[in-house]
C-alpha cells in the first residue's frame, strides 16, 4: 500500500519535476516597472520549432520535447518554412512591491501559458487574431500580469508568424506599468467609443482634407511657375496624405477587420516617399547642391537609400540569417536619421536665409525636431530608461504633437509658396513692362533705321536695276546653254542605245552578204557543169538573201534617221506619228543605253500598247525627248534600288498606252504611263520635281532640267504630265495628250 501511494505521488509530481529539471536557463529579475518596455536578453529565453504546428502545452513541457528547447543564440528562428515557434522564459519580481506588467505580442497569434501557483493560465492575442476572442488589452495585443513580491513565473509562448513576421520578430519583451496600459489602451481601444478616439479620427480627417487642398493649391502654382519646388511639395503632401489614411485604416482594421491588416500595411510604404520628396523640396528651395554640395549628396543619398531599403523590406520578407533584423534597424534608423539631417540643414541656413527661407525654417523645425530627436528617444530602449518621464510623455502625446507639427508645416509651407508665387508674378509683370518699354525704344530706333535704309535702298535699286538687266541676259544665255546640255545628255543616252540597236541589222547585212558571195561562187561552178536546175535554186536563195539585206539596211536607215530627228532642233510643226512605235523604240534605246554604261544591269520590261490609237499629231522629236527622259529616270531608280541588295527584289519598268474617247466633244485623249518599282519619290520633294534645276541625283549626274523640260513640252501639246508614287514602292508618270 505504501509503495502504491509512493508511485501515485511520483506520478503527480513528475510533470513539475520535468519542468524544473529542464529550466536550466536563468531567471529574468524584474527590478522596476516604471519604464515603458523591458527586453529580455537572448540568454534569458529559449525556443523550439513546431514544424507541424500541432503541439500542445502538455507536449512541449513533457521530457520528450522539453529537452529540445535550445538557446536562442545558437539558432535564430530564420527557417521561413516553419511558422509556429514555442518560446519559454522565467521572470521574477525582486521588488518589495507588486510588479504590474503586460506580455507583448509581435505575431499574428500568440498563446501565452503562464505557470502560476502550479497551474497553467492560458491567454490568447495577436495582430490578426479575431477581436472578440482576444484576451487582455485587445488593440495593443497586451496580456496584463501582476507578480507579487518574490513571485516567479514560468511563461511559454506559442507564436504563429508568417514569413515576414519570422524575419522581423523582436526579442522577448514585456511592457511595464499595468495602470498606464489601462489608461492608454483598455479604456481607449476596448470600448471603441471614447471621445479621444473619435477626436483622433476627426483630426486625421481634417489633416487629410488640408493636405489635399494644399496639393491642388500648389499644383496650380506649378502649372504657372514650372519650378520644381512647386512640384516636390505637392508630392510630399500626397504621400503624407496616404500615410495619414494608413493611420486611420490601420486603427480601424486593427480592432474591426484584423484580416485586412496585411493589405493596409502596404500604405505605410508612403513614409519612404514622404522623406524623399521633403528632402527634394528642402534641397531645391535652399539650393543646398550649390552651397553645400557634399552635404546635399549625403542627405539625398540617405533619402534614396531609405526608399530602396523600404522596398526591400516589403518585397523580400525572407532574408538570410540576421539580415532581416539589420534591414529593419536600418529602415528605422533612416526614418529618424533623415529628419535629424534635415534639422541640421535648416540650422545651417538660419543666419544667411532670406525671408522666405526663414519662414520655411520656422515651419519645418518643429516637425524635424519632433521626428529627429523625440522620435529617437522612444525608439531606443536605453534612452527610454534614462529619460522615462520624457519618453512616457512623448509616447502618450505622440499623435497630438505630430498632428500639430504637420499642420504648422503645411500651412507655413503653403503660405511661403503662395507669397513666393505672388512675388514672382510681380517680378514677371515688372519684367513685362520693362520689356514693353525696351520694345518701344527699339521700335523707334528701327523706324529711324528703316527711313535711312529706305533712302539708301532707293539709290541701290537704281544701280542694281542696271546690273540685273545684264544678269538677266546672262541668265537667259546660260539657261539656253543648260537646255542644250540637257538635250545633248539625252542624245548621249540615245546614242548608246542606238549603237546596240544598229548593230543587229548591220550584222544581218554582213552575214547575208557573205552567204551571197559563197552562193555566187557555187553558182558559177554549176554553170560550168551545165547543171542549170541547181543554178536556178542558188539564184533563188541569192534573191531571198538580197531581200533580207535590203530589209535590215532600211531598218538601220530608220534608226539613223530617228537619231538625227532626235538630235536636231524642233521646228515646232506637228505631224502624224505612231505613239506605240515611238514608245517601243525609245524603250529599247534607253534600256540599251544604260546597259552600255553598266553591263551588270538587268531589268524586266513590260509593255501594254493599245493598237487602236493609230497615228496622232505630235512633234515627234519633243515627245520622244519626254519619253526618253522618263524611261532613263525609271531605269536609273530601279538600278539604284537593285544595288541596295534587297532580298527578292527584281527591277521592273513598264510602258502602257491607252486611248479614251470623250463623248461630249467627239474627241479623245491618249495616256502614256511609265511605271517603275524603285524607291518612289519622297513626299517632301514631290512638289519640287518639275521645278527647273531640281534634282535628287548626285552632283554631276543630273542637270535638274529633264522633268522641267518634259513638263513644258507636254503643256505645249495641250496635255498634262502627272505623277503617282508611294515612297519605297513605286513611281508612275502619266502623260495625257489630246487627240
Amino acid at each position: 500500500m505504501k509503495k502504491l501511494l509512493l508511485y501515485i505521488l511520483l506520478g503527480l509530481i513528475s510533470p513539475l519535476k520535468s519542468i524544473s529539471q529542464n529550466n536550466l536557463y536563468p531567471v529574468f529579475e524584474i527590478k522596476y516597472d516604471s519604464s515603458y518596455k523591458q527586453v529580455l536578453d537572448n540568454s534569458y529565453w529559449q525556443l523550439l520549432e513546431d514544424k507541424e504546428g500541432k503541439w500542445t502545452i502538455e507536449e512541449v513541457t513533457s521530457p520528450a520535447l522539453s529537452d529540445k528547447f535550445h538557446d536562442s543564440l545558437s539558432k535564430q528562428p530564420i527557417d521561413t518554412t516553419v511558422h509556429v515557434y514555442w518560446f519559454r522564459y522565467r521572470i521574477k519580481n525582486v521588488m518589495s512591491t507588486e510588479a504590474s506588467i503586460a506580455l507583448d505580442s509581435h505575431s499574428e497569434q500568440d498563446d501565452f501559458y503562464v505557470l502560476k501557483k502550479g497551474k497553467w493560465e492560458h491567454f490568447v492575442t495577436g495582430h490578426r487574431y479575431p477581436w472578440n476572442k482576444k484576451d487582455g488589452f485587445k488593440a495593443a495585443n497586451y496580456i496584463p500580469v501582476i507578480l507579487q513580491p518574490g513571485e516567479e513565473l514560468t511563461i511559454y509562448n506559442r507564436s504563429y508568424m508568417d514569413a515576414k513576421g519570422i524575419r522581423n520578430r523582436l526579442p522577448v519583451d514585456f511592457v511595464d506599468t499595468q495602470k498606464e496600459m489601462e489608461d492608454e489602451f483598455y479604456n481607449y481601444y476596448n470600448t471603441g467609443k471614447s471621445d479621444y478616439f473619435s477626436m483622433n479620427e476627426l483630426l486625421e480627417a481634417f489633416i487629410i482634407g488640408l493636405l489635399f487642398i494644399s496639393i491642388f493649391f500648389n499644383l496650380f502654382f506649378y502649372s504657372i511657375v514650372r519650378e520644381k519646388v512647386y512640384l516636390f511639395f505637392p508630392l510630399f503632401l500626397f504621400f503624407l496624405g496616404v500615410n495619414r489614411l494608413y493611420n486611420i485604416a490601420s486603427s480601424y482594421t486593427w480592432w474591426v477587420v484584423p484580416s485586412m491588416n496585411k493589405y493596409v500595411q502596404y500604405l505605410g510604404f508612403a513614409w519612404a516617399f514622404i522623406l524623399l520628396f521633403l528632402v527634394q523640396f528642402i534641397r531645391h528651395f535652399f539650393n543646398t547642391f550649390k552651397k553645400y554640395p557634399k552635404w546635399d549628396k549625403f542627405i539625398l543619398g540617405l533619402a534614396i537609400l531609405n526608399v530602396l531599403l523600404t522596398l526591400a523590406d516589403f518585397l523580400f520578407p525572407t532574408l538570410p540569417p540576421g539580415w532581416g533584423t539589420v534591414l529593419m534597424l536600418l529602415v528605422i534608423s533612416l526614418l529618424n536619421g533623415i529628419p535629424f539631417c534635415l534639422l541640421i540643414t535648416l540650422l545651417l541656413f538660419v543666419r544667411k536665409a532670406n525671408r522666405f527661407q526663414k519662414l520655411v525654417i520656422v515651419g519645418a523645425l518643429p516637425l524635424m525636431f519632433f521626428y529627429g530627436v523625440l522620435g529617437t528617444i522612444i525608439l531606443i530602449p536605453k534612452l527610454k530608461i534614462l529619460l522615462p518621464a520624457l519618453s512616457s510623455w512623448v509616447s502618450v502625446n505622440f499623435r497630438g504633437v505630430e498632428v500639430i507639427c504637420i499642420i504648422w508645416l503645411v500651412v507655413l509651407f503653403s503660405l511661403v509658396l503662395f507669397l513666393r508665387y505672388n512675388e514672382l508674378r510681380k517680378e514677371n509683370a515688372k519684367q513685362a513692362l520693362e520689356k514693353q518699354r525696351l520694345e518701344r525704344e527699339k521700335e523707334l530706333e528701327r523706324n529711324q533705321l528703316i527711313e535711312q535704309q529706305k533712302i539708301d535702298l532707293e539709290k541701290q535699286v537704281i544701280e542694281r536695276t542696271k546690273e540685273l538687266k545684264l544678269s538677266l541676259e546672262d541668265l537667259k544665255a546660260t539657261q539656253s546653254q543648260l537646255i542644250q546640255s540637257e538635250k545633248m545628255a539625252s542624245l548621249g543616252e540615245l546614242t548608246a542605245g542606238i549603237a546596240h540597236e544598229i548593230q543587229n541589222p548591220l550584222n544581218f547585212v554582213n552575214n547575208f552578204s557573205e552567204v551571197n558571195k559563197e552562193l555566187i561562187a557555187e553558182m558559177n561552178e554549176e554553170i560550168q557543169k551545165g547543171n542549170f536546175e541547181e543554178v536556178k535554186a542558188i539564184a533563188k536563195d541569192v534573191t531571198e538573201n538580197q531581200e533580207k539585206i535590203n530589209h535590215h539596211g532600211k531598218r538601220a536607215d530608220a534608226i539613223v534617221k530617228g537619231m538625227l530627228q532626235h538630235s536636231r532642233s524642233s521646228n515646232g510643226v506637228k505631224e502624224p506619228a505612231d505613239i506605240n512605235t515611238l514608245c517601243d523604240e525609245y524603250l529599247r534605246l534607253s534600256y540599251h543605253g544604260l546597259r552600255a554604261k553598266d553591263k551588270t544591269f538587268n531589268a524586266t520590261i513590260k509593255t501594254d500598247f493599245d493598237n487602236s490609237i493609230g497615228k496622232i499629231n505630235i512633234i515627234p522629236q519633243d515627245i520622244g525627248r519626254v519619253i526618253m527622259n522618263l524611261l532613263t529616270n525609271a531605269f536609273y531608280v530601279v538600278n539604284e534600288k537593285k544595288q541596295m541588295n534587297i532580298p527578292g527584289y527584281e527591277p521592273i519598268v513598264s510602258v502602257t498606252t491607252k486611248r479614251s474617247l470623250s463623248l461630249g466633244e467627239g474627241r479623245g485623249e491618249v495616256q502614256i504611263k511609265v511605271t517603275d518599282n524603285g524607291n518612289g519619290i519622297p513626299q517632301k520633294v514631290l512638289d519640287k520635281i518639275f521645278q527647273p534645276f531640281f534634282t535628287t541625283k548626285p552632283t554631276g549626274q543630273g542637270t535638274g532640267l529633264g522633268l522641267s523640260l518634259s513638263y513644258d513640252i507636254i503643256k505645249a501639246h495641250g496635255g498634262e504630265l502627272k505623277v503617282e508614287t508611294k515612297e519605297g514602292e513605286f513611281a508612275m508618270f502619266v502623260i495625257t495628250l489630246p487627240v
